[in-house]
């Protein structure tokens, strides 16, 4: 749906511009109305397909989806540190940061916060 409603919409108007149409007119030449009606019934289409796409795959992940873990891309932010959901506080003591957050040359295993 989202392919068709994607081609629908802007196929017509690279047709429309190739053929000499300048763009931001608020009304259209008698022979180019029919590249309009399709391109608004394909954004007609792509916007009811998109947020359906993201609707099935938001209930396939509910029902099917294995939970994430507490990191699961073994990110080295402190907002990862912690458990999910966090706890009020985040953290028991105050952390220390012993390195950079962009250094990702470990595995997650090993990442550690003093």
């Amino acid at each position: 749906m989202v392919f068709v409603g994607f081609n629908l919409t802007f196929f017509p108007q690279f047709i429309v511009g190739y053929l000499g149409m300048p763009r931001r007119y608020a009304m259209y030449p008698p022979e180019f109305q029919f590249f309009n009606v399709m391109s608004s019934a394909g954004a007609s289409i792509l916007g009811f397909g998109l947020p359906a796409a993201d609707d099935l795959h938001l209930t396939w992940a509910w029902f099917y989806g294995k939970p994430a873990g507490n990191n699961p891309w073994g990110s080295k932010g402190l907002e990862w540190e912690t458990t999910s959901p966090p706890p009020t506080f985040n953290f028991d003591r105050t952390p220390v940061v012993t390195e950079p957050r962009a250094r990702y040359d470990g595995h997650p295993e090993e990442v550690k916060v003093a």
